[in-house]
This record gives structure tokens, C-alpha cells and sequence, in this order.
């Protein structure tokens, strides 16, 4: 069941990492190439799957983040299977969130695995501090409280301590092959939760591996992201988001290997229920415009009754996408007052 009210975390929000004594190694094997270990995290997802890929180049998809406990599981996950962390080849990173990036710079020195992602991503991984300004700027014309904007500023400065910056990538684009000795996979660009992220299709085996951007109880957030650095300024974050649902829905998958969570077998039907989710969310913003109208602040408090302040800029991006659609649709208008952003019903 998805869950109508919950925020998929894309960024960090520290809680207590788990003491050494609790931390287990959690592997499952998928199939006779494919081993997944659950790395813990720091987060109200508890953890992340990192798969390791047992065919040449021996290949990890996505690294988990920056902590003892996080490098640990995994070099133990590794073991149980008879590998160490020297034994990775290259290293596939979906999308650029610390959980998924976070260790891969460190890997790649114990290793030598050259560190593959998709250009839309490294560049954003190389500019979140200098970019925070601006995102403090988008936040408050949204309406956010500026103590609330600048709480949720300290988190996300906070939680870069969870990752290294990636100096050196080589990129993958749309369309672009992965090619092992026994198999070959093609590179799929689903745009929405992030802008570049990338996810991985095996077709013999009816195989995607999803990242973020299909989970199985919960419904990722298409996280805020403005393309360009001027008025107006456009949210596309959710439409992106739907089309890229639509590109996988065209493809023959059996099963998805999600970044979180359990393996889905129910591609379609979990792809039918995301659309009605955001159906059911956009006219949950249309009657927060019923009565007068309001900043995306404003809705996502609708929305989003008691989120933390912590969240307040996931709430914001989940408003937004949604108001970006219904604006292109006119729907709803625009209009900027005392340098905030106000939305309403058509007349």
C-alpha cells in the first residue's frame, strides 16, 4: 500500500546510527549473478541495497553512504560471498544522494573500480554547497518561513559530511551499454527524483535495477530542481517524473531491484497505483486552492500537516511539481507578491 502522506527521503536527516554490536549483514541472492546487501543508513528508511554483480567486471551498483557502519556491512556482505572490496571492478552510482554515493570515493581507492554516473548527477554532486544559496532563495519565494529555511539549509550542510565528492567519473548516458562478459545492459534515464538519474535493464532476464525511482511501499519524491537560474522559474521535477513512469511501463520487465526495500514482481500494477497516488495528491492541492490562494508553503502544510522542518523543502518540492502541471494545464495561475510565489484556481 502506498503510503498518500509520506515523504520518500532524498537527503539527509540524521538519527542514531545503529550501535556496532547491532549491525548485521543482511545478503540475499537474486539470481546466479546478482547478490544484494542491505547497507544500514542514518534515515528513516533504516536501509539502502547495494547490489554486487558476480560476472567481469565484477560490478557494485550504488555504495552506500559515508559511514563506519555503512563500509563495514558491506565489506562483510562481500566476505560472505567470498570477495573483498578489492575484488569490485567498477562501480555504477544511480543517482546523486548521499546514501547512494556517499562511500564510492572510498571504494574506488581500496579498489582502483572506476566510478561510472550520469553527467546530470556529477554536476550536481559537485555544486550542492555553492548552490544552497539559491535554494535558500527558491524556498523562501515559496513561502517557507526563513527559520524554517534556514534549518533545513543547516541539514542538508550537515549531511554532506556523509560523502566524499566524486573528483573523477566517467559518465553514462540514456541509451548507453554495460557490458559484462555473459550479459549486456542498457542504461535507461529516468528523470523525476532527480534530474539524472539512471537506472539499469537487463533484457534477457527481464531485470531493471530502479535506484530510487520505483519502490515498493513508498512513492518517491520528484525532488526540487530548477533548471534554469531565472524568472520564471519551473519545477518540471514531477512531469519528468510521470514520463519516466511511462518509459519503464513500455518496457518487459519481471522484476525490479529497487535502492530500498524489497524486490517488486508487480511492475505494472505498482506503476498504475503510483499514477493514482498522484492523481489523488494533485486534487488534494485543488481543494487547498478552493477557498483563497496560497503559496506552495502554504499547500504542502495542507498536504503535509506537522512536517519537520528538516522535510519542509521535500513537502515544498512535492507542491510545486504538482502546481507546475496545473499550471501548464491552466488550471491554476500565478502570481508573484512581495517577492513570494501565490497560486490560484482559474476563474
Amino acid at each position: 500500500m502506498l503510503a498518500s502522506n509520506r515523504l520518500e527521503i532524498g537527503l539527509c536527516i540524521y538519527q542514531c546510527l545503529p550501535k556496532a554490536s547491532e549491525e548485521k549483514t543482511m545478503i540475499q541472492q537474486i539470481t546466479d549473478k546478482i547478490y544484494k546487501i542491505e547497507i544500514p543508513i542514518p534515515f528513516p528508511l533504516k536501509t539502502m541495497n547495494v547490489y554486487f554483480i558476480d560476472d567481469s567486471p565484477r560490478t557494485l551498483i550504488d555504495a552506500g553512504i559515508k559511514t563506519e557502519a555503512s563500509f563495514e556491512t558491506l565489506k562483510k556482505g562481500l566476505e560472505t560471498i567470498g570477495y573483498g572490496l578489492n575484488s569490485i571492478e567498477r562501480i555504477l552510482i544511480t543517482h546523486g544522494h548521499i546514501d547512494h554515493y556517499g562511500q564510492a570515493k572510498r571504494l574506488f581507492s581500496l579498489s582502483g573500480a572506476p566510478i561510472y554516473i550520469h553527467p546530470k548527477e556529477y554536476g550536481k554532486i559537485r555544486s550542492v554547497i555553492h548552490s544552497l544559496g539559491f535554494l535558500k532563495s527558491i524556498l523562501l519565494r515559496n513561502g517557507a518561513p526563513e527559520a524554517l529555511v534556514n534549518e533545513a539549509i543547516q541539514y542538508i550542510e550537515s549531511a554532506q559530511s556523509m560523502a566524499d565528492p566524486l573528483e573523477e567519473a566517467f559518465f553514462l548516458n540514456d541509451g548507453d551499454t554495460v557490458s559484462f562478459k555473459l550479459m549486456t545492459w542498457k542504461t535507461i534515464l529516468c528523470p523525476g527524483h532527480s534530474p539524472g538519474l539512471i537506472c539499469f535493464h537487463w533484457p534477457e532476464k527481464k531485470i531493471l535495477f530502479t535506484g530510487d525511482h520505483l519502490l515498493k511501499e513508498i512513492t518517491p519524491n520528484p525532488v526540487l530542481n530548477v533548471p534554469e537560474y531565472k524568472s520564471p522559474f519551473r519545477y518540471p521535477s514531477l512531469k519528468d517524473y510521470l514520463t519516466s513512469l511511462e518509459k519503464i511501463e513500455r518496457l518487459d520487465i519481471s522484476l525490479l531491484l529497487p535502492g530500498h526495500g524489497e524486490e517488486i514482481d508487480d511492475v505494472k500494477g505498482l506503476i498504475q497505483k503510483i499514477f493514482a497516488h498522484h492523481k489523488e495528491r494533485m486534487d488534494r492541492v485543488l481543494f487547498s486552492l478552493s477557498k483563497k490562494e496560497k503559496t506552495p508553503y502554504e499547500i504542502a502544510m495542507d498536504l503535509f500537516p506537522g512536517v519537520p522542518p528538516f522535510e519542509i523543502f521535500l513537502g515544498i518540492s512535492e507542491a510545486v511539481g504538482h502546481l507546475e502541471i496545473l499550471k501548464e494545464k491552466g488550471i491554476v495561475r500565478l502570481k508573484e507578491k512581495e517577492g513570494k510565489d501565490y497560486y490560484s484556481l482559474e476563474t
